[in-house]
């Protein structure tokens, strides 16, 4: 699993603000932030990763509106679920200043990203509701048939045994 199979590194910035000098995408493509977004999936269910690659693979111009919704609920889930992971280091991410003669950076000294970091939580807090509602809608459509078997039935004889006819 790729994140980028999910998600782009650029709406993951955009989501936190920031630019790919700050989080540059060999940051972003570490294992660290696909296992976490694997393990976000798999809180979901076991098979959602699995039963998106095998939509993904088909056309998508013969997508129901049920798998488009799907194919957008896990492309934003994605992106906010790393979006969220990197809001604890965001701070350390962009600096207040850069200096150019020696090179010097200024962090900021209080955290200007608490709304950001809030929003980002709102947004992924929604996004995955909508992702478990659009999977539940997938699986419904393409579940089987339930089976009723019937393991009681009422027979009646040819010939009554009481009168003997």
């Amino acid at each position: 699993m790729r994140l980028v199979e999910f998600t782009s590194y650029d709406d993951i910035r955009a989501a936190l603000g920031v630019s790919s000098d700050e989080i540059t995408d060999a940051t972003l493509s570490l294992p660290l932030y696909e296992f976490n977004l694997a393990s976000e999936f798999k809180q979901i269910s076991l098979t959602l990763i699995a039963d998106y690659e095998i939509q993904r693979e088909t056309d998508h111009s013969t997508w129901s509106d049920v798998q488009q919704e799907l194919h957008e609920a896990v492309y934003l889930f994605a992106t906010y679920a790393v979006a969220k992971q990197l809001t604890a280091s965001l701070p350390l991410f962009s600096a207040k200043e850069i200096g150019d003669g020696k090179a010097s950076l200024v962090r900021y000294a209080q955290n200007p990203y608490r709304d950001t970091i809030t929003k980002v939580e709102q947004a992924y807090d929604t996004f995955r509701s909508k992702l478990v509602a659009a999977y539940n809608a997938v699986q419904a459509l393409t579940a089987p048939p339930m089976v009723v078997r019937s393991y009681l039935s009422v027979i009646t004889p040819a010939r009554d045994p009481v009168t003997g006819t």
